[in-house]
């Protein structure tokens, strides 16, 4: 289901967003992301604290269907991880998955994430495939 906000963005409902692909999710089961869309960008915030195997599938199927039913593509990806506190490799892999959907689509990737989450992404020398954005207040000018 969508929910459309008084800034002109849609959140989508991800119980709906996943039923629609087919998947076998329970009412119960705890909601792995926040999708929101506007015209030119999309936003994806997992959250966390951790992302595990199934998450980081869901996450990235509901982020290529977006990709898919859209008719023109958004100028941006922007990846919300202030909410994820372990940088598993389920995490990582999620954050190349849609960095690489970003590129194959023409988007620039976006990434606002924790300190400690920025630490590892720099060790792996990762941090290099996303702008990274340093505030909530600059993320939201983004969505627009």
């Amino acid at each position: 289901m969508q929910y459309p906000n008084q800034d002109g963005t849609i959140e989508i409902g991800w119980q709906d967003a996943s039923e629609a692909r087919g998947s076998n999710r329970t009412a119960s089961t705890r909601e792995p992301a926040e999708l929101r869309l506007a015209p030119n960008s999309i936003l994806v915030r997992p959250l966390g604290p951790t992302i595990d195997r199934d998450e980081a599938s869901a996450i990235a199927g509901l982020v290529a269907s977006e990709y898919r039913d859209r008719r023109s593509t958004p100028k941006r990806l922007l990846v919300d991880f202030s909410g994820v506190s372990v940088p598993s490799s389920m995490a990582i892999g999620l954050l190349l998955e849609l960095g690489r959907m970003a590129e194959e689509q023409g988007s620039d990737p976006h990434l606002h994430a924790s300190r400690r989450m920025l630490e590892v992404l720099r060790m792996l020398r990762l941090d290099g495939r996303y702008t990274m954005v340093v505030s909530e207040r600059r993320l939201a000018e983004l969505l627009r």
